[in-house]
């Protein structure tokens, strides 16, 4: 077939016809995948968000338990807890031991003086020793200080010696 000119025209107006739908096709995907990228940033942020506020809860569990640890005296010869940290239920805890020499511990793990770990728990240790007795292990407490009213306090600097004479 030769090129007429109706032949030319008939494929210019078919071309023409074509090209708006196939813009508008892409423009609704384009639409689309514009709108399921912003649903994704949202559910990023979200899970942003969720994550800052159990970070949160666990920091305050754990200043809790503190005070629920210091407040358990501790047992003479005993291990102390001085510290508990992991993730999930993957928990470690560092005792020290009456001897003054630290250990690090998880559920299972059994002391030098013949105790068995039984459980680290977000805020306490859980131990069974020797008589099948179950303790829960006192938490760190530092030993606290009188009042020494000639003491300086922090905010306060410490007088300057007395000059003994003007040096120039």
């Amino acid at each position: 077939m030769r090129n007429s000119p109706i032949n030319v025209v008939l494929a210019c107006l078919l071309a023409a016809c074509a090209a708006p739908a196939l813009a508008q096709t892409t423009a609704a995907s384009l639409t689309r995948i514009e709108a399921e990228t912003l649903l994704l940033k949202a559910r990023e942020k979200q899970l942003e968000v969720q994550a800052s506020i159990i970070a949160k809860q666990n920091e305050i569990a754990a200043k809790q338990a503190m005070g629920v640890a210091i407040s358990q005296p501790p047992v003479v010869g005993q291990p102390v807890v001085r510290a508990i940290e992991g993730l999930g239920k993957a928990l470690y805890a560092t005792l020290e031991m009456s001897d003054g020499s630290m250990l690090d511990v998880q559920a299972g793990t059994v002391l030098p003086n013949g105790m068995r770990i039984l459980a680290v728990e977000p805020n306490a240790v859980l131990a069974q020793g020797p008589g099948k007795k179950r303790v829960r292990l006192a938490g760190f407490t530092q030993n606290s200080t009188e009042f020494n009213p000639n003491y300086p306090s922090p905010g306060l600097a410490l007088p300057m010696p007395a000059s003994r004479g003007v040096v120039r």
